[in-house]
């Protein structure tokens, strides 16, 4: 799915210039992506969709404080839960966007033959951040798209 992800990011300016889920799957089939792949982007892409129509802040940004539970701590490695809070510490992602990409992460975790890693995190805040076109300060832009680009654990 990071490479889906890459390639879309890659390819299209923005979330809304993508064609629509069915166009954009037969596309991404047609480059040779994995139908699995394929299916979990969308969905993730989906949801994304439907969040920024919904979007409501439910989160006081100020003094949020996030208490991993159990499920969480185990499917997810300390590096990629340190990344996270690195990224809302330093106005990369916002605390709802936070919450999207460990929703992500833990669907992720469950189908993932894999560890997960905090490339997975680089690239799942890519996809949020893309979909809701935020801006990002410029290191951390730089840090985390050479990450998706080249698969370097850059950030530590």
């Amino acid at each position: 799915m990071i490479d889906v992800i890459a390639f879309l990011i890659n390819n299209f300016q923005d979330f809304d210039t993508c064609p629509p889920s069915e166009a954009l799957g037969s596309l991404l089939e047609q480059v040779g992506f994995q139908d699995e792949e394929i299916r979990d982007t969308l969905l993730f892409m989906n949801v994304l969709q439907e969040r920024s129509r919904s979007l409501h802040r439910n989160f006081r940004e100020e003094q949020a404080m996030r208490v991993y539970l159990p499920e969480e701590l185990a499917a997810l490695p300390p590096e990629a839960l340190g990344l996270l809070h690195f990224l809302v510490q330093n106005g990369a992602l916002s605390v709802e966007q936070r919450e999207f990409v460990l929703l992500a992460l833990m669907h992720l975790a469950d189908k993932a033959d894999e560890p997960l890693t905090d490339a997975h995190v680089k690239v799942l805040s890519l996809l949020v951040l893309w979909a809701d076109k935020s801006e990002l300060p410029m290191l951390i832009s730089d840090d985390l798209v050479n990450a998706l680009l080249h698969g370097q654990a850059v950030m530590n």
